[in-house]
């Protein structure tokens, strides 16, 4: 478990998977900028046992309450195969928790532990380019944007633009 200020990131264990697949499938609380498309059980059960074999291609953090109760994820998976990087991506599914920082902080946790615990050198954070709280969780944690996307990404009916942030070994480490 990772402690932050007034939250814990931790794994999902598998009694997690009925509510969160009810809060990843609640368009209502998605926002505004995520897809929305329905999850299947079958899906996420296989993605958790995948997660089980091996945190190489994909991992997800729950950001709990002190609790335990889950109010968002975040979590990383490879992209490029020959690229020595993992994307983040991040959602917080009450918008109670939204514009307290919270975010930003389990960005923060997230990127510190990967860059503590492995070899990666880069690290990815993409996001529809009109979604400013995403941006400003991104440039908050020391990520720079390095360009974007143009119609990269089909959602809600429509190709969009993907601003794509960055952050690398040698940029946090000069952070630390």
């Amino acid at each position: 478990m990772i402690k932050g200020s007034c939250f814990n990131l931790r794994p999902i264990q598998r009694q997690d998977l009925p509510n969160l697949l009810a809060l990843l499938n609640d368009l209502e609380q998605r926002g505004e900028y995520l897809p929305l498309e329905i999850m299947p059980a079958g899906k996420l059960e296989d993605q958790f046992e995948e997660e089980q074999r091996s945190d190489e291609a994909r991992k997800v953090f729950l950001i709990v309450t002190p609790e335990d109760e889950i109010i968002g994820r975040v979590f990383y998976f490879k992209t490029v195969p020959y690229f020595n990087s993992r994307e983040i991506g991040y959602a917080l599914f009450k918008p109670a928790y939204r514009g307290k920082g919270i975010m930003t902080e389990a960005v923060q946790l997230l990127t510190d532990y990967l860059f503590k615990t492995t070899l990666l050198n880069r690290l990815e954070i993409h996001m529809h380019v009109n979604n400013i709280a995403s941006e400003k969780v991104a440039i908050h944690c020391g990520y720079r944007k390095e360009g974007i996307a143009r119609g990269a990404h089909f959602s809600r009916g429509q190709h969009i633009d993907v601003a794509m942030y960055a952050l690398l070994r040698e940029e946090w480490q000069v952070s630390q």
